[in-house]
């Protein structure tokens, strides 16, 4: 994964870039022998729906002083996760790698990387986005 090698085409796909950083982090963390991303995830999840990890939504954080909160890096990483569980490893890092190609050092919005992801995976990712990516408060987990 190249992690910001894709710029922003505006701010409110900032999730982007710092969802993919944390997400990356999880990762590193699950391959050399610390918690995996599923541990990552499931730390986060429990907070308490109050807590500011889900004050507004990471697709949409609002005004400049969120673009760099908690939701954006932390909600980001568990919308990855979230996209890795409903389509599988081997499609997931698909998308990835097809992502960080096409876009290298140019720029990516979050309906782009949504298309992607729904067309390399075949199945219809709307719902998911749209409930980690731009609903308020905390998402149920079925």
């Amino acid at each position: 994964m190249v992690r910001d090698s894709v710029s922003l085409t505006s701010w409110k796909d900032i999730w982007l870039n710092e969802g993919f950083a944390t997400y990356a982090e999880w990762l590193y963390s699950e391959q050399h022998g610390g918690k995996t991303a599923q541990q990552s995830f499931d730390a986060l999840y429990a907070r308490k729906a109050t807590d500011d990890l889900w004050a507004y939504p990471p697709g949409d954080p609002g005004s400049g002083a969120n673009i760099f909160g908690t939701p954006v890096y932390a909600r980001g990483a568990m919308a990855l996760h979230e996209l890795r569980l409903a389509v599988g490893d081997k499609t997931f890092f698909t998308i990835l790698r097809a992502w960080a190609g096409a876009h290298r050092y140019g720029h990516g919005t979050t309906a782009q990387f949504v298309s992607l992801a729904e067309q390399k995976s075949g199945t219809r990712l709307d719902a998911l986005f749209h409930t980690w990516l731009y609903t308020k408060g905390k998402p149920t987990q079925p």
